[in-house]
């Protein structure tokens, strides 16, 4: 995918959802998503072989790839709430938006929980305990 094509389909979509507005503005809520829907399946299969790669530059550097997968959840976690984030802001509902960051700052914790336990492991290990 081209950066190019994919700024040109957002400001596409963001004209569109303007015209939508004036003439049916409780369509333009349903379009608005529909294209955040299409416009992140662009970029899951845009950053694909960018994971691929990560994954093996972390195998040559003897990386377990537990801990790769935390960061590719955590990545992904982070997407997925500042993207619908954004919509409940777009639509007034920032109270909604700020309870959609807390889940994600609460999902993010509960995935990084097995390197917290690799750390405290390490650290006891180092104090000799």
């Amino acid at each position: 995918m081209n950066i190019l094509t994919f700024t040109g389909a957002a400001l596409i979509m963001c004209v569109l959802i303007i015209t939508v507005r004036q003439l049916k503005p409780e369509m333009s809520l349903l379009l608005a998503i529909a294209g955040v829907v299409i416009l992140t399946a662009f970029l899951i299969s845009f950053a694909s072989p960018l994971f691929d790669e990560i994954t093996a530059i972390a195998q040559a550097g003897g990386v377990e790839p537990e801990l790769v997968m935390i960061a590719v959840k955590a990545v992904g976690i982070c997407l997925i709430i500042q993207t619908a984030a954004s919509v409940c802001r777009d639509t007034g509902q920032t109270a909604l938006a700020g309870n959609l960051e807390l889940g994600g700052r609460l999902a993010l914790l509960i995935v990084a929980l097995p390197l917290f336990k690799r750390l405290l492991t390490l650290a006891m290990e180092m104090i000799g305990k």
